[in-house]
């Protein structure tokens, strides 16, 4: 789609809420999403939200914004048909998680591919197919998996009531019941690749050659020597190594080397860790969490309706969770194909990241796109999204956009404490490290209160070190949630201001089976 001039846009009058903000993300995911929110919903939500606003600053995407009303319209009508119509949902979902394998599929067939060989028509053809997928799968589960808990947390908030309800009278505690009946029994793929890597550990213990080079300091003396292994044990390592490279991609990357393996299997065997008693909960995840559930339903005697309700709830935070890996995998490849798009028009990838994906073609055939307009939109711009239409401004014509438009403003908030929403139950106390980048998990230490404004797979390894994790971001189908059952950490989302009003070395109390969050001492 050609640039248009803000001029052409009649502005809003209405009110715009900050809806998400992302890190280290650009065009390669903004264009597409506001293209697929318009065009890719389930069609029984389409034509609700028909105006949205995304904002890029560096390699950042500050805020995303919606016209109040029509999010609230919007949200409503997800709640409504969860409650009502759940076999909608069902519906929904199963053609969510299809469109879903299909994406990951299709992504892990192009790992190979060496593009600079492909010929322009081969380039766009495979492109523009992963950019389809991309969308598909993102416009057909973002509603139930993103949407319904982004303003209010309505369905966490509905299903807390729903389990105060059901608990009441019983020595069941609410935020276990809530926990139990909302984890998903299908194992994520964080946890299907730690029981592979604790699999290929388990054979390093096993052969004395293994346990001798991985008792070594150095992790490059380690990956030079590999191949005094066996055969086996050494094609296992690199297999794992390729296959899972991508878990900690996000939007921009990078992927893990082989040394972040070669130094996790040397840690865990200095630590002597306990692999025999992880490998056997992870075995018996699914029936574990099955059984916890049936106990509670025939405890609570939870009628069919709600253990539809609480099903889906478990079904929407395991799709999240595969939806967001999908994508994850998929900008690892798609970074593969701009990176050979920048080779051709001779800039460099996260220049070729700033091209929206209708321009990809275009720029393929024509073996040029201008680098001012580039740099531009990565510098301060806006994608304004108008049902079907999208509209890109940069610069001074950015400001101008923004300038037309009134925006809620947030409250500042100064408080002693917090409150969230029950993520995982337990309690903790502890020295709290604000961690937000990859690049600040070294000062998180064991016992530490972790605390972000939202996690990601690259944070996990500072995740398992938190004696508790703390997200401003919340609902059941955050991130930070989803991890820390898997963990059985405790955790608390949803506080708004966790990154501002707590600061490094604060001490602190959490109690995560009431989402309190207490500061015993200042640092």
């Amino acid at each position: 789609m050609p640039l248009k001039k803000s001029k052409q846009i009649k502005k809003s009058k209405q009110i715009w809420r900050e809806n998400f903000s992302i890190r280290n993300c650009a065009y390669h995911m903004g264009a597409p999403a506001c293209d697929d929110m318009a065009n890719l919903l389930p069609p029984i939500f389409s034509n609700i939200l028909t105006e949205y606003i995304w904002v890029q600053k560096g390699d950042d995407n500050p805020g995303s914004y919606f016209e109040i009303s029509q999010l609230k319209k919007f949200i409503d009508k997800i709640m409504q048909t969860i409650l009502e119509h759940p076999a909608q949902i069902n519906e929904i979902h199963r053609q969510g998680l299809s469109t879903t394998k299909e994406y990951f599929k299709y992504a892990h067939s192009l790992e190979k591919v060496n593009w600079a060989v492909l010929s322009k028509a081969e380039l766009i053809k495979k492109y523009e197919k992963l950019i389809d997928w991309q969308m598909i799968h993102h416009g057909w589960l973002v509603s139930t998996t993103w949407f319904v808990d982004s303003d209010g947390e309505d369905l966490s908030q509905y299903l807390l009531t729903k389990a105060t309800q059901l608990t009441a009278g019983s020595r069941l505690s609410v935020s276990d019941v809530f926990s139990v009946l909302t984890t998903p029994h299908q194992p994520s793929q964080a946890l299907l690749e730690e029981k592979e890597v604790l699999l290929i550990f388990k054979m390093i213990m096993a052969n004395s050659e293994a346990r001798k080079l991985f008792s070594q300091t150095e992790v490059k003396k380690i990956e030079i020597d590999l191949n005094r292994l066996s055969p086996g044990l050494n094609k296992k390592i690199i297999a794992h190594y390729k296959k899972w490279r991508w878990a900690p991609y996000t939007y921009m990357g990078p992927a893990y080397e082989l040394d972040y393996y070669l130094a996790l299997w040397r840690d865990w065997m200095k630590k002597k860790i306990n692999y025999q008693a992880r490998l056997k909960e992870l075995q018996n995840y699914s029936s574990d969490v099955l059984r916890k559930k049936a106990a509670i339903i025939k405890k609570l005697k939870i009628s069919q309706r709600d253990q539809e309700t609480f099903k889906i709830a478990s079904d929407i935070i395991y799709l999240k969770s595969f939806r967001k890996d999908a994508i994850f995998h998929g900008m690892y490849i798609l970074d593969k194909i701009l990176k050979e798009v920048g080779r051709r028009l001779k800039i460099s990838l996260t220049q070729a990241r700033y091209l929206a994906h209708w321009e990809v073609p275009v720029a393929i055939r024509t073996g040029r796109f201008s680098e001012k307009i580039l740099n531009e939109r990565r510098t301060s711009s806006v994608i304004f999204q108008k049902k079907s239409k999208s509209f890109i401004y940069s610069g001074d014509q950015a400001k101008k956009f923004l300038a037309g438009l009134k925006f809620e403003k947030k409250a500042v908030i100064k408080s002693s404490g917090l409150v969230g929403t029950v993520a995982c139950p337990g309690q903790a106390r502890g020295r709290v490290k604000i961690v937000n980048l990859p690049e600040e998990m070294g000062k998180m230490k064991t016992g530490d209160i972790m605390v972000a404004h939202t996690t990601f797979p690259s944070l996990v390894p500072a995740m398992k070190k938190a004696a508790a994790i703390i997200t401003d971001d919340g609902g059941l189908t955050c991130h930070a949630a989803i991890v820390a059952r898997e963990l059985k950490k405790p955790c608390v989302v949803g506080t708004k201001s966790a990154t501002t009003v707590l600061h490094d070395g604060d001490l602190v109390t959490v109690d995560a089976s009431r989402g309190i969050i207490k500061i015993i001492k200042r640092k």
